[in-house]
């Protein structure tokens, strides 16, 4: 399959790289239907933020699952999802509380080892955990995936920001900038 590496600054490929499987049983397989380009993608980029070279890119994904682990609960092959830009096991403190970038099981997609969401497809550790379903009859709604792309990151940060910010409905909210 087809996936994006960065090798440094300025110096991005597309490359052949191995289809993803099921290595646990938490682990899910996704055939990336969309995926776009994050802010922390141009930081690594213009050399901004440090990859190592050969590392796969790309957080934000819209997809198909494909194949789940024997305990996989909540997904199927044929649902449609989307990822958050971390993965996490759902389960413990840290997430029930809502953090699940703090999750000590958890991880960034594109980090050394494992699957960018900038490929094909994408092995996701902890699917229950961190993969959203979507109504399956959006997976065919062109126009809607761009917005539908959105959860993944731009979002779910907006929403955690305005829960952080404890707003209320009528409350006044300034938002100045969108990331990248």
């Amino acid at each position: 399959m087809r996936a994006t590496v960065i090798h440094g600054p300025h110096d991005i490929r597309i490359e052949e790289a191995p289809d993803p499987v099921v290595r646990n049983a938490t682990d899910a397989v996704v055939r990336v239907v969309s995926a776009c380009i994050c802010g922390s993608d141009l930081w690594a980029y213009r050399g901004v933020a440090s990859r190592t070279a050969g590392q796969r890119i790309g957080h934000e994904f819209l997809g198909i699952v494909e194949a789940v682990g024997s305990e996989v609960r909540d997904l199927r092959p044929g649902d449609f999802v989307v990822a958050p830009f971390v993965w996490s096991d759902g389960t413990c403190d840290y997430c029930r509380e809502g953090l699940q970038t703090s999750c000590p099981q958890g991880g960034f997609w594109g980090e050394v080892g494992s699957d960018g969401g900038q490929g094909e497809a994408v092995r996701v550790p902890f699917a229950d955990g961190t993969l959203v379903k979507l109504p399956k009859e959006t997976a065919d709604e062109e126009k809607l995936l761009p917005s539908l792309l959105a959860l993944s990151d731009v979002m779910s940060t907006g929403h955690h920001a305005a829960l952080a910010a404890r707003v209320r409905p009528g409350a006044t909210v300034a938002v100045v900038g969108d990331g990248a």
